[in-house]
């Protein structure tokens, strides 16, 4: 073998060697860790205080404020009708006060939600309205 092709594979070999075991040394730098995402699926509480009210044939739902949730984003009204959940806003509201200036003449339920910035929702919490002729029987749920 010509000392040419000697040096070009003891050269090889050393290339070889040093990939497959790797070149330590005190400077080498530690290998970067990149933490795992955790998907955010906890929803946020359930809302808490829900009231419903009427006053100039309109009902008027309350609750209370999110304090325990850091990522609370709003909240979401519903109505439910025979069985049937109709959402009453479009986007969620930071509001802790809902008017209906169109309430049903029969029996419903106003549902309240909790949202969180990562569109998780909450347990619903729910109060009973029996119609304007009877207002002494709104109760909650």
């Amino acid at each position: 073998m010509k000392p040419t092709l000697k040096m070009f594979a003891l050269f090889a070999m050393i290339i070889g060697a040093l990939v497959l075991t790797g070149c330590e040394s005190d400077n080498a730098l530690a290998p970067v860790v990149v933490p795992e995402t955790v998907a955010d699926t906890a929803p946020p509480a359930a809302p808490t205080g829900l009231a419903a009210s009427t006053s100039n044939d309109n009902v008027k739902v309350t609750w209370d404020a999110n304090v325990v949730d850091e990522d609370f984003h709003g909240f979401m009204v519903y109505r439910v009708v025979w069985g049937d959940h109709y959402p009453m806003l479009d986007l969620p509201t930071q509001d802790t006060i809902w008017i209906d200036d169109h309430p049903v003449n029969v029996a419903c339920t106003y549902l309240v939600t909790a949202l969180d910035e990562t569109g998780n929702e909450s347990a619903w919490a729910a109060v009973n309205y029996y119609g304007p002729e009877d207002e002494s029987r709104i109760g909650m749920q």
